[in-house]
């Protein structure tokens, strides 16, 4: 939104850095932010249902966007129960519909046209600025895609473990084959503990190398990302480690634009 909207806007971030936005109460703190908020933007999909809940509670008057369903919403509407839905990303919450979307090019682009739009909206003579700020995001966009495509020559299919789901969207873009236990992804994605079975099949693929790598969350330390670590480690397979959000990853600035550079660093380190 700083990239988009420059200094027309003024970010105010709900969830701090290293906290899981699934599980994040919201506190009185970020009800009286998001009460004077012009413009309130979540990521949706079922990731920060909370901010939904806050909106509808509130008395805004302004925009409100969920990212994930491409809803547009004016706060009569909120508070009416109306939207209207500009995209239809979302899916059936049991699915396990990947809301991680900051991962996925072309629907971030999306979400930047709709940010663009409504900072428009709200501040009209910001017009000439936003678009000159979005026109640069897209063009940045399209460089890390083409360092994609060159990593995707180069994966051919690699097979990769994911100890969370976070990054799929962009690994599978790039062209890695997801070799996660469904077992496993599931049960992390359900918060349930992770079968043995499923733990141990997916060692076995990183300690015998039918894996090429192992993708980590570094917001999250638990025994099954220990022992995976310790099964790449075993077989000398690259551990990636990426993070939900901008703010979560101590290794880069906020920036969006080198968050993600560094992750697509670190997958062509993997692989050349």
């Amino acid at each position: 939104t700083s990239t988009i909207g420059g200094d027309w806007v003024d970010v105010t971030t709900i969830v701090p850095a290293n906290q899981d936005p699934h599980s994040y109460q919201a506190s009185a703190r970020d009800q009286l932010a998001l009460e004077s908020a012009e413009l309130v933007i979540a990521n949706g999909g079922g990731y920060d249902d909370f901010m939904t809940q806050l909106f509808e509670a509130s008395e805004n008057k302004g925009i409100f966007l969920k990212l994930v369903e491409g809803e547009h919403i004016h706060a009569d509407e909120a508070h009416a129960g109306q939207t209207h839905a500009e995209d239809t990303h979302a899916a059936d919450p049991h699915d396990h519909a990947n809301e991680h979307i900051w991962f996925d090019l072309t629907k971030t682009v999306e979400a930047a046209d709709h940010i663009a739009e409504s900072i428009i909206e709200l501040r009209p003579e910001a017009k000439q600025d936003v678009t000159a700020n979005l026109e640069f995001f897209k063009s940045e966009m399209a460089n890390i895609e083409l360092r994609v495509e060159a990593l995707r020559e180069r994966a051919q299919g690699a097979g990769f473990i994911a100890s969370e789901g976070v990054a799929n969207l962009l690994l599978e873009h790039a062209g890695f084959q997801n070799l996660t236990p469904e077992a496993l992804a599931d049960a992390i994605e359900e918060e349930r503990d992770v079968p043995v079975a499923a733990l141990d099949e997916a060692e076995k693929l990183l300690k015998n190398k039918v894996a090429g790598i192992l993708v980590v969350n570094i917001g999250t330390q638990d025994p099954t990302s220990d022992r995976l670590k310790a099964a790449a480690e075993a077989g000398n397979r690259p551990i990636v480690s990426v993070a939900e959000t901008p703010t979560a990853n101590a290794l880069t600035s906020t920036d969006y634009l080198d968050w993600l550079n560094h992750v697509v660093d670190q997958l062509q380190e993997a692989v050349y």
